[in-house]
C-alpha cells in the first residue's frame, strides 16, 4: 500500500507544510514501511511488544517506545529528546506518517 500525506510543521519552518509519502512494505505486525519527505528517507519498523509499542529506524540508529501511532505530540517529543541528530523537520515527517498510518492499521490488534 502507498499513501501520501501532508506534514504540518511549526510556524518558524519554511515551508510550514510539505508532502510526505509512505510505502507500506509489510502490512502485518511488525509493520515495515519507507517514509520519504522533504529530501529524507526512513526505513521504519514498528509494532507492539508485551509492554507497549515501538519504532525502529535502523538506518538512523533509532529505536524507542511509541505512545501509539496517532499520538504525535508524545512521539515527537520522544524522538527529538532522545535522538537530537534527528531534525525537527524529519521528526515531524515521521510522526505525521505514523498518524496517517493509524488510519489504516492498529498496533493494538497485533497484541497476542
Amino acid at each position: 500500500m502507498e499513501l501520501d500525506y501532508i506534514c504540518t510543521g511549526t510556524e518558524d519552518m519554511k515551508p510550514i507544510r510539505w508532502k510526505g509519502h509512505i510505502n507500506l512494505l509489510r502490512s502485518t505486525g511488525p509493520y515495515e514501511l519507507v517514509v520519504t519527505a522533504r529530501y529524507s528517507s526512513f526505513h521504519i519498523l514498528c509494532g507492539k511488544h508485551e509492554y507497549g509499542s515501538y519504532i525502529c529506524i535502523p538506518n538512523w540508529n533509532i529505536g524507542t517506545e511509541l505512545a501509539g501511532l496517532s499520538d504525535s505530540f508524545w512521539n515527537f517529543e520522544r524522538l527529538t529528546t532522545y535522538f537530537p541528530e534527528l531534525s525537527p523537520v524529519d521528526a515531524i515527517s515521521i510522526v505525521n506518517a505514523l498518524v496517517k498510518l493509524s488510519e489504516y492499521i492498529s498496533l493494538q490488534e497485533e497484541a497476542g
